[in-house]
């Protein structure tokens, strides 16, 4: 390496050459032998800081068990991930554990990238698997190439309050809708204004556009959203300014029009005008099988 090559030139130059690496493993033969990779996200669209999730499955082809375990401090399972040409480099350092996967068996692992890489920046960016063998001296394994897409959402309702107890932070929560993947979802975004840092973006699910979603607070400063899922359904979460989904439940349309949120004097928000919905409820009660016994006496001759 030219050693007038300065620090701010070095992630880059690491990136390329693990690039290149990746690249000649795959075109060996003990590439397509011993272990097959694959990865999936959930989604080819996200709104920035919406967390980005990755699951790799790994097809154990070596006729043996094999073990995977970081191994002198690099970790068996690696993203390679790239924007505008250039490989980013991780964060903060990933420990994935320990995995046996058994002759023949499949296993997966889930891992949301932004824990590890940067990628609030909005932009196209290339995702790939690297796998390291545990043997010295044997080749890695990569999984097929995806691309996804960073983009921002649509403000629709946003808030700024204080912190209990913290005078000096003032948190903003916003609802986000983004129509990236076919179809609208909807957000709880939470930053801190002092800082200029995102504090969490929470998916609260599809969305119709019959009714903009609307927010209010409540007397401990938590933003609840009441929001239209289905003609006749909605949903109300409740985030506190810490970004943490306290909960969501769900409402059908009452007697008295769509379902609304209300405040109490004492602070306290509920939803006025609905019909409380239980979906597990629901869903158990249409496949509860009844027995002979509990036949209605009159169908019996």
């Amino acid at each position: 390496m030219n050693k007038a090559m300065t620090m701010r030139q070095l992630p880059k130059y690491v990136a390329t050459i693990c690039c290149l690496i990746v690249t000649v493993i795959a075109t060996t033969p003990q590439a397509s032998a011993q272990l097959a990779v694959r990865l999936e996200l959930n989604k080819s669209s996200y709104i920035v800081n919406e967390p980005i999730k990755a699951t790799v499955y790994i097809t154990n082809n070596a006729g043996r068990k094999i073990t995977l375990s970081e191994k002198n401090g690099s970790p068996w399972l690696d993203f390679i991930i790239s924007a505008r040409g250039r490989g980013l480099t991780p964060s903060r350092p990933t420990n994935y554990g320990v995995v046996v996967i058994a002759a023949g068996e499949t296993v997966a692992r889930s891992v949301i990238l932004n824990s590890s890489y940067a990628l609030e920046t909005m932009g196209n960016y290339i995702c790939q698997v690297y796998i390291q063998m545990p043997e010295a001296g044997r080749n890695g394994f990569v999984s097929n190439r995806l691309s996804f897409n960073v983009m921002k959402g649509r403000v629709m309702w946003s808030q700024r309050v204080g912190i209990p107890g913290a005078p000096n932070e003032i948190r903003e929560y916003e609802l986000l809708s983004f129509t990236g993947n076919r179809s609208m979802e909807l957000f709880a975004n939470v930053t801190s204004v002092n800082r200029k840092r995102a504090i969490a973006t929470i998916p609260l699910g599809k969305i119709i556009s019959f009714r903009k979603p609307s927010g209010m607070l409540d007397g401990a400063n938590n933003m609840h959203v009441i929001y239209q899922l289905a003609p006749d359904m909605f949903g109300h979460s409740c985030v506190t300014p810490s970004g943490i989904l306290q909960f969501t439940k769900f409402h059908k349309r009452g007697s008295s029009g769509n379902p609304r949120l209300t405040k109490f004097a004492n602070g306290e928000v509920v939803v006025a005008g609905s019909v409380p919905y239980d979906p597990v409820a629901e869903e158990a009660q249409r496949n509860k099988v009844r027995n002979a016994s509990e036949r209605p006496p009159f169908i019996y001759n």
